[in-house]
């Protein structure tokens, strides 16, 4: 398995019952306890090791980062935390604001989008600077709590001092092994991450176990596009089909419930990427 160990991965704001007394490491046999959970984390197989989808072709191909292709699993999951602990993970508040996501984050989360109306317990799966986080914050109930995990320790020191709130939790972890016991979260946020995975289901997966039958995901992922590839280029990510990424999604349990833009003209040029509000499946 080439994810996190569950004995390594630090928190920074988790509640008490999941820490160790002894030196505040995270233990998930703590959490699942007080939880009542059973089981976590994923078992990769040799197959999802490795990139799964057919070779591309033509200019998208030539644009698409090669770093994931070329790299074992782990190797390039170390690769991509020192990235996103450098400058480039500390530039994206100015690539945000250059591009317009920080302000077109709050089109996809509120009222009549993304509602976490309701929900009490909230993750932001790799949470990155706490673009999403302050959204969520600002929607959801005032006895909502939110849980947020990055693999970048980096990033959620950015996304804490961003957030300034004693409502937040924040965890280093691996999308592939969450330290979460099952049916632990209400509503999801996972943007931007999948992409970092060889194959999808080592991810979805685990989204599904830890939300609730019914559940609702928000999932934002980098599109097999021109504009999809030069992302994939500067943030050395792969890029996802849309048809694939939906027959993918059915097998881990998540029903597509309906596919979001951030805008009239996004929908129009066919940008910003794979946005979808999905289901748990019962």
């Amino acid at each position: 398995m080439g994810g996190v160990s569950p004995a390594h991965i630090f928190l920074i704001g988790i509640p008490p019952l999941a820490r160790s007394a002894s030196d505040g490491l995270f233990d998930p046999s703590l959490a699942l306890r007080a939880s009542g959970g059973e089981n976590y984390g994923t078992t990769m197989t040799s197959s999802e090791s490795t990139t799964t989808d057919t070779p591309r072709k033509g200019l998208t191909a030539a644009l698409e980062s090669s770093q994931q292709r070329r790299r074992s699993f782990i190797d390039y999951r170390h690769f991509i935390q020192n990235h996103y602990d450098g400058l480039p993970g500390a530039l994206t508040a100015v690539t945000g604001l250059l591009t317009g996501h920080e302000a077109l984050a709050g089109r996809l989360i509120r009222p009549g989008a993304f509602d976490v109306r309701g929900c009490k317990r909230i993750l932001d799966a790799a949470c990155g600077n706490g673009r999403y986080s302050r959204f969520l914050l600002r929607h959801a109930d005032p006895d909502a709590i939110l849980t947020t995990f990055d693999l970048s320790p980096r990033m959620l020191l950015r996304a804490r001092a961003r957030l300034k709130s004693e409502r937040v939790s924040h965890a280093v972890a691996d999308l592939t092994r969450l330290p979460y016991a099952d049916a632990s979260f209400d509503a999801i946020v996972c943007g931007w991450v999948l992409e970092h995975l060889p194959d999808p289901r080592l991810g979805l997966r685990e989204l599904a176990r830890v939300l609730q039958p019914g559940g609702k995901l928000l999932l934002l992922s980098t599109e097999d596009t021109l504009t999809g590839a030069m992302c994939s280029r500067l943030w050395h990510c792969r890029t996802y089909n849309r048809v694939e990424l939906r027959r993918v999604s059915a097998e881990c349990g998540l029903s597509w419930e309906r596919e979001m833009w951030f805008s009239g003209i996004h929908r129009l040029l066919k940008l910003g990427g794979i946005i979808v509000e999905m289901r748990r499946q019962s």
